[in-house]
């Protein structure tokens, strides 16, 4: 085996393959066959969807931590640590373990025609390291879609669950709700149960869908057993870790997936008697996931959310109406950046009716990040367009420290979204 250091390995999975994505499973099943077939070895939870994976994802792991199980997790990209992107026990993959993984793998892609790519090849080093360290279960997070993604891998997972189904990477997806609906239930498997959160219908292109139905359609068709996550299993009283008026229904996605998994757990490991719903509910208790409706600051108010495509948008416009801070009370700054792939007119429109002041700023990636004076003109454009604005101020800021030196007033409340990678501004 080639040995690497940590950077190393990084530059290896930055630069392996083909750049860009690169829809399919045929080139990571041939490494993870030289690879020894680590995902057969794998008791795997597969989290899929547009809105809403990551916090799901949180709920499970925080919920099996807490019955004595060693649980992994793998989501790419990263938000906040390079290194957060392969978990297990509840922390972060050391840089000494990240490099042995990628040197496993590049020795396998070695003997490889056709390299894979970054993603890929990350997929199968987390994969090859869950399996080394001998996880009891796995969480893994759909990278994009579903069907043609490289984690769609596992044969016989525990469960599949489907989070909230909108518009987003149609390029690669397909360009109205019911195609990428159909991506998604490209992870269901035979004799698996999937669970289906709770989502509202799409209008799109004049026509009215339903994600829903799209999704147990395709689940059944491909042998699988649909359980949809409609009913509240939140016991009364209990207090959902995750702030914004949106998590309700997630958690009720992790409730329902963990009351399906249960039985299941318990027989893979009978010794363990910490495989209780008092564990599995405490352990939800202790959740945390930064980024997502989190207020960081109460003087003045500040909220950050990943939101970066329009059911996102309207969920966080309806967490911010649900605590009051829409009401004539407040002077609402929005501070947006987004990458230029994403439908950032639509979010404009969705956003700015809730706003006095609006400041457009760049993305740390200044390649895919849409320029913050573009942003800036969209949302003069729309403003002007909308009768539900008011007067808007409308600038731009060199970065997000510059945004937010702005005199404040115990009214103000400002919101910084528009994509997970501008959380990392708020280290910088």
């Amino acid at each position: 085996m080639t040995g690497m250091d940590f950077q190393e390995a990084v530059n290896y999975i930055e630069n392996t393959g083909s750049s860009g994505i690169k829809p399919g499973t045929e080139v990571i099943r041939k490494l993870l066959g030289l690879l020894g077939n680590p995902e057969k070895d794998l008791n795997v939870i597969h989290v899929a969807g547009t809105n809403g994976k990551g916090s799901v994802c949180t709920y499970l792991e925080y919920a099996l931590l807490e019955c004595g199980l060693k649980v992994g997790r793998y989501a790419s990209p990263s938000v906040f640590r390079y290194l957060e992107r392969i978990r297990l026990g509840g922390e972060d993959i050391t840089g000494p373990d990240y490099a042995g993984a990628v040197s496993a793998v590049k020795t396998a892609a070695e003997a490889m025609e056709d390299k894979p790519t970054g993603f890929e090849a990350e997929t199968a080093a987390a994969l090859w390291y869950f399996r080394e360290k001998k996880a009891d279960v796995i969480i893994v997070e759909c990278g994009m879609g579903g069907l043609e993604d490289a984690t769609n891998v596992f044969d016989h997972p525990l469960a599949c669950v489907i989070t909230s189904v909108s518009m987003d990477h149609m390029a690669f997806l397909g360009d109205n709700p019911e195609k990428i609906a159909v991506a998604k239930a490209g992870i269901a498997k035979e004799n698996t149960p999937v669970i289906i959160s709770k989502m509202p219908r799409i209008t799109c292109g004049g026509r009215e869908y339903d994600p829903s139905s799209v999704l147990e359609r395709e689940v059944l068709k491909r042998g699988a057993f649909c359980i949809h996550a409609d009913a509240n299993l939140i016991p009364e009283g209990f207090v959902n870790p995750l702030p914004g008026a949106y998590q309700k229904d997630n958690l009720n996605s992790a409730l329902c997936t963990l009351e399906t998994v249960e039985e299941k757990l318990r027989e893979k490991f009978p010794d363990n008697n910490e495989i209780t719903h008092v564990s599995l509910m405490r352990g939800i208790s202790k959740a945390v996931w930064p980024g997502r409706y989190e207020r960081i600051s109460d003087n003045p108010v500040m909220i950050r959310d990943g939101a970066h495509n329009p059911a996102a948008a309207k969920a966080l416009k309806e967490s911010l109406e649900a605590d009051g801070l829409l009401s004539g009370a407040w002077n609402v700054h929005l501070i947006m950046g987004v990458f230029k792939d994403k439908d950032y007119e639509e979010i404009l429109r969705i956003m700015l009716p809730c706003a006095s002041y609006f400041t457009a700023i760049d993305l740390p990636d200044r390649r895919r990040g849409l320029p913050s004076a573009e942003l800036a003109d969209a949302a003069r454009r729309i403003s002007s367009e909308q009768k539900s604005c008011g007067h808007i101020v409308i600038d731009t800021a060199g970065s997000l420290g510059e945004a937010l030196i702005i005199p404040s007033s115990p009214e103000d409340v400002f919101v910084v979204f528009g994509s997970l990678s501008i959380m990392q501004l708020f280290n910088s």
